[in-house]
């Protein structure tokens, strides 16, 4: 029955605002119609991480995928599935009708909106731990969705409208941090209610996913000008090392609501990965790749394919929200950046000695003993956050953030900057930009 509710409330979400136009506009949704009670709202935050997780359709399915084969990470194992095989060839392959490109927009687009949703109507809930808890939870799925975006292409709305201007990525990221720090400072004095947490997925512990997710979208917002942001970047150092790397925060699955990934996995006849360095260039690469007990977490070799293991394995297999070495990485990051080389290496070093991870993700290798420098320990923290976070969707914006060889260059490591806009975007809203050269 609480299936079936989330169903109904998010058909309302979908359908409410036009029934004679083929296609609904997600950034002109106006679902007034679930905002009418505290629970209510709950069931529409259930159905956040149904649309954000479930089905091939959804942001997690499409970014990483669009992460994997951004960076050569991966390859179509049948070419008729059309849309994996144009992001795995890139370029100008990759057409504006791309089913990935197009579901990820709209599902994100989506997802934002019903976020906003229940951020615009928490005067509906009468007890503090409903409030923060409807609060926090959509704040995580705002962010995840926008966040989504701003990872693959250079402008999206962030408005309601029938012709919604377009933010930039460096307008969205703030949007994003704003709307995180103010649940971060709730949770910090309230936690959720039992009630809450019993209407929801379990799975996200709302408070260290918060900070997670500021550490990253702080990180990203250090960059996304092209030019570096130190005090973006100390946000982003100060929520990292305030994120618990002892307590997992997970989307949970199961035979009946399967892990997307782990679905196609299965099945076998989407993609796998690309090789058994994870399509690693310009000796990034493990040598060997065995050496890597990561490489061994992540894929497998069947025969002349390399399916998924890790966290896209089987229907069941548990995803997660942040990992605890995304946390050490950022901090790296920030502190190579900032010429602070000791610091750096200390928290690269704990990445890649570590044995204990609450995830299995576990590198066991010797610490850095490269050069002290800015170039030396980028390109280290780089290739480690492919290796760690693979499979994660953040490759593409990693590959730009760390400005790694831009496609059609010899050296090459990425087949495309950003994604073009989709023609669903395109057809109904005039004010779409032109789409990215590639």
């Amino acid at each position: 029955m609480k299936y079936l509710l989330i169903i109904l409330l998010i058909s309302c979400v979908v359908c409410i605002t036009s029934c004679d136009k083929e296609y609904i506009n997600p950034s002109t949704a106006s679902p007034e119609s679930v905002t009418t009670s505290s629970d209510a709202l709950m069931i529409l935050c259930a159905g956040l991480q149904r649309r954000f997780t479930i089905g091939r359709q959804s942001p997690l399915y499409n970014t990483v995928t669009g992460g994997a084969f951004g960076v050569f990470g991966a390859k179509t194992i049948v070419v008729s599935n059309v849309a994996e095989f144009e992001l795995e060839v890139g370029k100008g392959s990759v057409s504006p009708a791309n089913g990935i490109v197009s579901q990820l927009w709209s599902q994100a687009m989506l997802g934002r909106t019903e976020a906003e949703t229940v951020l615009n109507n928490l005067n509906q809930a009468v007890f503090p731990g409903d409030k923060v808890g409807l609060k926090g939870y959509s704040s995580v799925f705002y962010a995840l969705n926008v966040g989504s975006l701003a990872q693959f292409f250079e402008k999206m709305p962030l408005v309601k409208d029938t012709n919604a201007v377009f933010a930039t990525r460096v307008e969205a990221l703030q949007k994003v941090v704003s709307i995180l720090e103010s649940a971060d400072a709730d949770l910090a004095t309230t936690a959720p209610s039992t009630k809450f947490l019993s209407k929801v997925p379990a799975g996200i512990d709302l408070k260290n996913t918060v900070k997670a997710l500021l550490a990253r979208y702080y990180n990203m917002l250090s960059m996304a000008a092209g030019t570096y942001d130190a005090a973006s970047g100390n946000k982003a150092v100060s929520f990292a090392q305030a994120a618990s790397t002892s307590i997992k925060s997970e989307f949970r699955f199961s035979v009946g609501t399967p892990n997307p990934l782990g679905d196609i996995n299965v099945l076998g006849i989407v993609y796998g990965v690309s090789d058994s360095t994870l399509g690693l260039k310009n000796g990034l690469a493990p040598v060997p790749a065995a050496s890597d007990p990561r490489i061994g977490f992540y894929i497998s070799k069947v025969g002349v394919n390399y399916p998924f293991k890790g966290f896209s394995s089987v229907q069941a297999t548990s995803f997660p929200v942040y990992l605890p070495g995304e946390m050490s990485l950022i901090i790296a990051e920030n502190f190579a950046r900032q010429n602070q080389f000791p610091q750096s290496k200390t928290t690269l070093d704990a990445v890649l000695t570590k044995t204990t991870d609450i995830f299995g993700v576990n590198a066991a290798q010797p610490a850095y003993t490269g050069a002290l420098t800015q170039p030396a320990l980028l390109n280290e923290i780089y290739k480690q956050r492919r290796i760690e976070l693979f499979m994660s969707g953040q490759e593409l914006e990693d590959s730009r953030r760390f400005n790694r060889p831009a496609p059609k260059t010899s050296t090459e490591e990425r087949n495309r900057t950003f994604y073009p806009y989709p023609l669903i975007e395109r057809n109904n809203n005039t004010r779409t930009p032109l789409d990215p050269d590639i």
